[in-house]
């Protein structure tokens, strides 16, 4: 083997170093969609439970989330409120799909009270072939 086979590559070092990190950990959560997980280290993170690392890598997410959005101080603190920010599900989807079952529900309850029963008199009436009777 040479030594060139033997060394890392720097992504492999990075992802090794970044291990280290919560803050790395719960941005990779984020990216890949995991919101519950990225949230809960980012919590952490605010909680004081932080990685060796989080410093140098708070400050790459730092630079990479001012660049997409606000600017965002350098401190393992205020990235990972970042990443609780931007992990937190819209209202809208569930505001919509409760319009949605209160406008059914109406709509059923509406048509359950017009067609669940007839008056005497719409039957009678109906039988008679429509003529009202005055005796």
């Amino acid at each position: 083997m040479s030594k060139a086979s033997k060394k890392a590559s720097p992504d492999a070092r990075a992802e090794k170093n970044e291990k280290k990190s919560v803050l790395a950990v719960a941005a990779a959560a984020l990216e890949s969609g995991d919101v519950v997980t990225a949230r809960t280290l980012a919590k952490a993170v605010i909680e004081g439970k932080k990685g060796p690392d989080d410093d140098e890598v708070a400050k790459r997410l730092a630079k990479e989330y001012s660049a997409q959005d606000e600017n965002i101080g350098e401190l393992p603190e205020q990235v990972a409120q970042a990443i609780v920010n931007r992990s937190v599900v819209p209202p809208k989807p569930y505001l919509y799909a409760g319009i949605c079952l209160a406008v059914f529900l109406v709509l059923v309850t509406l048509a359950t009270t017009r067609y669940s029963g007839k008056p005497a008199d719409a039957v009678s009436s109906a039988a008679d072939g429509g003529v009202a009777s005055s005796h």
